[in-house]
């Protein structure tokens, strides 16, 4: 009895961890204008810093860095800044159904992207820290795991992550 009671503790401690992990998610703008401003600080009042946009090629083009209210803080390209998240959709390659996941094995893990305008095959679309979950629902293809969308792919390399076992 005492084992399975120290058992169902370290699941749930399992379970809890993944939990308070980072997901990847991806971002974009749902209002009926095509885009979201992304500012300074979580207020109307605060300055501009960008813009977030609808879905490009079935993807979004900013990255979930965190919440606090109403607002959620992204990163677009380069710039990182809060966005109200009334007209902010997300996608994310993450089902927590216990399928093999890939996790960023290392600080600023690259994730890259189909290119049609630059020449370059696979140019930068985002980093994520050390930690974060990727994703569950992905396929293989030679150095790189794939996670789909409506028409483009991302791209991580095998090397830059690890993969854990369902919980």
């Amino acid at each position: 009895m005492k084992r399975l009671i120290v058992f169902l503790y370290a699941m749930m401690m399992g379970i809890s961890m993944w939990a308070q992990q980072p997901v990847f998610t991806v971002v974009y703008a749902t209002s009926d204008d095509g885009f979201v401003n992304v500012r300074q600080r979580p207020s109307t009042k605060a300055p501009v810093l960008t813009k977030l946009y609808m879905f490009s090629h079935g993807l979004g083009n900013g990255v979930l860095r965190g919440q606090s209210g109403n607002w959620c803080k992204v990163s677009v390209g380069n710039v990182t800044g809060w966005a109200y998240s009334k007209y902010v959709g997300s996608q994310n390659w993450y089902s927590g159904r216990g399928h093999d996941k890939i996790v960023a094995a290392r600080e600023n893990t690259p994730i890259y992207r189909e290119s049609y305008e630059d020449g370059s095959k696979y140019p930068l679309f985002a980093t994520v820290s050390k930690g974060t979950i990727i994703a569950d629902e992905y396929d293989e293809d030679g150095i790189y795991y794939v996670l789909k969308t409506a028409h483009d792919f991302l791209f991580i390399k095998k090397t830059d992550v690890r993969i854990v076992s369902g919980i």
